[in-house]
């Protein structure tokens, strides 16, 4: 990892925190009733914004798709629509109230992140060919 990487992962850790030492203090002044509603605004939120995430890594790939040829086009093609497709399970994630529950999104979810094992495999067997 570069300088410049490190930077960002502590920044985006230090912001993480701040969120949540905030989140935190807001709950202990909070009434139960309160704190549901604001977990549960959280949690929807936060799925969109995860879906957002998964949505420009999605983007990330189709770009990089069209820079490539041959195999590594066709691992960014499969990335591309694994995160596209990760992203709107979270979408759905949010109608229902769960990852695990109905039982296809589940399924849904757990193919996706098997796609995304399977892409790194192959990565890394590229890479360090």
């Amino acid at each position: 990892m570069n300088k410049n990487v490190i930077i960002r992962l502590c920044l985006l850790l230090i912001f993480l925190g701040v969120i949540f030492i905030g989140l935190w203090l807001i709950l202990q002044n909070s009434d139960p009733v309160q704190q549901a509603e604001i977990l549960e605004t959280v949690y929807r939120k936060g799925n969109y914004i995860e879906a957002g995430i998964w949505f420009i890594f999605a983007g990330a790939f189709a770009i990089s798709a069209i820079k490539n040829r041959e195999l590594v086009r066709l691992h960014r093609i499969v990335a591309t629509f694994t995160f596209l497709l990760f992203g709107l399970s979270d979408i759905v994630e949010v109608q229902t109230g769960a990852w695990w529950h109905p039982w296809w999104l589940f399924v849904w979810k757990s193919l996706c992140v098997l796609s995304m094992f399977c892409l790194l495999i192959f990565y890394l067997k590229i890479r360090y060919k």
